[in-house]
């Protein structure tokens, strides 16, 4: 059981991103506040909690639990009585004294902290602008972060220090152990986003919860907490984390990956697809995380191909598996994001006459008025049946051109809908 104590942040972050980093990873938590805020452009309010009350749930929960992640503290108090109450759990210690829009969060300085909290923690995981706080010097390149992350350790018999490095020159996250070589990543690209430091600790603590070993949870939740920053939501207060994309990614891919599948089963069941196999192969795609690209679509990674007289399919469903059929599902979905899935036939006339009399929308290209410098023929052309039509395309075809196999893309909201849309087709 993993115990988080920290402040409340009603913008996303702190107890919030906490709570979320918990239950994503799976790990049961008990949450206790160590203060409101009221926060908008900084901290323009906090209140701390009764340290009683504080004290007495400490008393009652701390048994139950092994694993403790402390955020935000307002007053030496409540430091004092988390050390006392805290000295039997694994302590990860995400050093918050500002908000990071501005504003005090603690009326405890770093140095009273440490000198106070310093020796019932295991790990502490501060950014590089709070260690220059607890080390009373500024810190900008990771030599100078290491040897201040070593003095920690030493200091306070810590296990180690996990220092964030968005706010350093060198923009390296810096793991420094008590045993074993320091390691350090490089940060991606891109910019942070509220709450990134609450969801590395408490993802931290949520593994060593597991009974992993201080590396491998470190590596764990710095790559959780990356992935939760790509994810951030725009909001009114800036870029917040989102430490439940994973689950939602996931959740997406499998939906996707039990559609595609279920729609092979009925090409490969039903000998009528034979018909609509054109001579490069039949492909089935549904787009499950846009934000990736192509890798972001589950797609065959072989081809459906006849077997006789009967479809046949070669390879299986996986990420990326279809470039062409993947492009016009991503393109359709971001055109449309109620479409999710493609699948590609041979063209004939007699499918397009049945699709109008069906009452599908029936739209084209034609490949002879690509553009050179387009790079991809899929998403143009597909962009251009868009336009061309006064609502979403349910197929879309083109003729062919020198070389370029004549070809229809029926889209849906699922693979197995498009799939039974071309079936409809069929007859």
């Amino acid at each position: 059981m993993l115990l988080i104590v920290a402040g409340h942040d009603p913008t996303g972050a702190g107890l919030r991103a906490d709570v979320v980093t918990a239950e994503a990873l799976g790990v049961p938590a008990i949450s206790l506040p160590t203060l409101l805020s009221l926060q908008d452009e900084g901290a323009e309010l906090v209140e701390p909690v009764d340290s009683r009350f504080l004290s007495d749930c400490l008393a009652r929960y701390v048994p139950r639990c092994e694993v403790v992640k402390v955020g935000a503290v307002p007053t030496l108090e409540i430091f004092e009585i988390l050390a006392k109450r805290l000295r039997n759990l694994t302590v990860v210690w995400d050093p918050v004294f500002r908000a990071e829009a501005g504003g005090v969060l603690s009326e405890a300085t770093p140095e009273e902290a440490l000198e106070t909290f310093g020796e019932a923690v295991d790990i502490i995981t501060p950014n590089t602008e709070e260690l220059s706080q607890l080390v009373g010097r500024r810190i900008r390149t990771t030599v100078e972060t290491e040897l201040a992350a070593r003095e920690l350790v030493e200091e306070y018999s810590l296990t180690g220090v996990l220092v964030t490095g968005g706010h350093s020159a060198d923009r390296l996250d810096v793991w420094v152990p008590a045993e074993g070589d320091t390691i350090a990543w490089e940060m991606p690209p891109g910019e942070g986003a509220h709450g990134s430091g609450c969801v590395l600790s408490t993802a931290l603590a949520c593994f060593l919860a597991r009974g992993l070993g201080p590396e491998t949870a470190v590596e764990r939740a710095v790559r959780f907490a990356r992935a939760a920053v790509r994810k951030a939501r725009n909001t009114p207060f800036g870029r917040v984390v989102d430490p439940a994309a994973q689950i939602r990614r996931d959740a997406a891919l499998g939906r996707a990956m039990q559609h595609v599948i279920r729609a092979l089963e009925i090409i490969e069941s039903d000998p009528t697809f034979a018909r609509a196999i054109p001579q490069v192969g039949m492909n089935v795609a549904e787009v499950f995380d846009p934000s990736m690209g192509l890798e972001g679509v589950i797609g065959l990674s072989g081809r459906i191909v006849l077997d006789g007289d009967e479809p046949s399919v070669v390879g299986y469903p996986i990420p990326g598996g279809s470039k062409h059929v993947g492009t016009v599902a991503l393109t359709a979905h971001r055109l449309d994001p109620s479409v999710r899935a493609a699948v590609n036939a041979s063209y004939n006339g007699e499918f397009i006459e049945r699709a109008r009399d069906l009452g599908f929308v029936v739209s084209s290209f034609d490949r002879s008025e690509e553009p050179e410098e387009i790079d991809s023929t899929m998403e143009w052309g597909t962009e251009v049946a868009f336009r061309k039509s006064d609502d979403t395309p349910d197929v879309i075809y083109d003729e062919g051109d020198v070389g370029k196999e004549p070809m229809i893309r029926v889209l849906g909201r699922s693979a197995v809908e498009a799939v039974t849309k071309l079936r409809m087709l069929l007859g």
